[in-house]
């Protein structure tokens, strides 16, 4: 993996994981009140943060695109590659095909002039 997109999984893992532990400490508060009033105030920052959420994942949705498509450019051009080696080597034995059917021919000849 290259290095910017493994930095970028990083980042997308370390906003992941404390998400997870806001999500816990405030299970964990949910019993003071004060407290959901004091985060009510900071909705504005929640809204923030689940907008950067949602660009990392179309970040990462851009990437694996990309990935996917540098993949399938990858297997084309092996096929095509493939299958010009294959058309190769069927010109290559068909070239040494008519030689041989030449050489016993004329090998029929010779055994003929050699019998009579």
């Amino acid at each position: 993996m290259k290095k910017p997109k493994s930095i970028f999984y990083l980042i997308y893992f370390l906003f992941h994981v404390s998400l997870l532990l806001a999500s816990i400490y405030v299970n964990y508060m949910s019993e003071d009140l004060q407290f959901l009033f004091k985060l009510k105030g900071h909705m504005d920052l929640m809204i923030y943060v689940t907008i950067l959420g949602l660009i990392l994942f179309f970040i990462d949705v851009v990437l694996i695109t990309m990935e996917v498509r540098s993949h399938k450019k990858e297997k084309e051009r092996l096929e095509h590659e493939i299958n010009s080696l294959k058309a190769k080597m069927f010109d290559l034995q068909s070239v040494s095909g008519t030689q041989r059917t030449a050489n016993t021919a004329v090998e029929g000849k010779k055994e003929e002039e050699t019998d009579q």
